[in-house]
């Protein structure tokens, strides 16, 4: 039977999160076609979506919609703040669930409303309480595993981070775009995984914690030994 190459959907917010990663892979393809990188039987083809839940939504329902050959593998890298402070500043986690983080309303009172209490629950695959979680049966990677919450504005003030631990308990890391991935994947019917590392906590507001520099670098050194371990020959049969 004909074989095909496994496809990795290589999925960033910005090329920056991703230009070791991206290098490396360079210097090993065999070939390439545009932003698919190709090896002796796995491709990887790189998007970037842009920042934020609307510019992750819209390129990923573009790419899931286009007719392009449908992903085996879809994995998202990028940074994130650790609301847990156990999780240490440059360590690399897999988020295995994910919140529509502040959607929602604010009262008069500064009673913060996710939309579920404002009587519009957003619907799988969220579930009840609003969370989406990766399948039990999800990959495995050797990362340690935690619980995310998507936000449109990255949260940099005490009041807005109680707020965030009241309504979202299990939420241990925050990203800006990790919702939509795993909504874009679940709908369909892939198995999301996400990569992110830890760049800074999450805390009234203070660059100058921040180590960006340090977690990029985490994230591409655990993202090569994450892809190397697909290129040595890893191929499916055409359905």
């Amino acid at each position: 039977m004909a074989r095909r190459p496994f496809r990795i959907l290589l999925v960033a917010a910005t090329p920056i999160e991703l230009d070791l990663t991206v290098t490396w892979l360079r210097e090993r393809a065999t070939s390439s076609r545009g932003s698919i990188l190709c090896f002796e039987a796995t491709e990887v083809e790189v998007l970037f979506t842009g920042i934020g839940l609307a510019a992750a939504s819209y390129t990923l329902g573009l790419r899931f919609g286009s007719g392009e050959q449908r992903p085996d593998y879809a994995l998202q890298a990028g940074l994130a703040g650790a609301i847990d402070r156990k999780i240490a500043i440059g360590s690399v986690v897999q988020v295995v669930s994910e919140s529509l983080g502040d959607t929602g309303a604010t009262e008069p009172d500064g009673t913060w409303l996710s939309l579920t209490d404002m009587g519009l629950p957003p619907g799988e695959p969220f579930g009840e309480m609003e969370v989406a979680y990766v399948p039990p049966s999800g990959i495995a990677t050797p990362f340690p595993i935690v619980h995310g919450v998507t936000v449109a504005q990255t949260t940099g003030s005490a009041e807005r981070l109680r707020q965030l631990r009241v309504r979202w308990p299990e939420a241990q890391v925050e990203t800006m775009e990790g919702a939509a991935f795993f909504r874009a994947c679940l709908d369909a019917g892939l198995e999301p995984v996400q990569l992110r590392a830890i760049s800074n906590y999450v805390e009234p507001r203070d660059r100058a914690k921040w180590q960006l520099s340090e977690a990029i670098f985490s994230l591409d050194a655990a993202l090569q030994d994450l892809l190397g371990s697909f290129l040595g020959g890893f191929d499916v049969g055409v359905e």
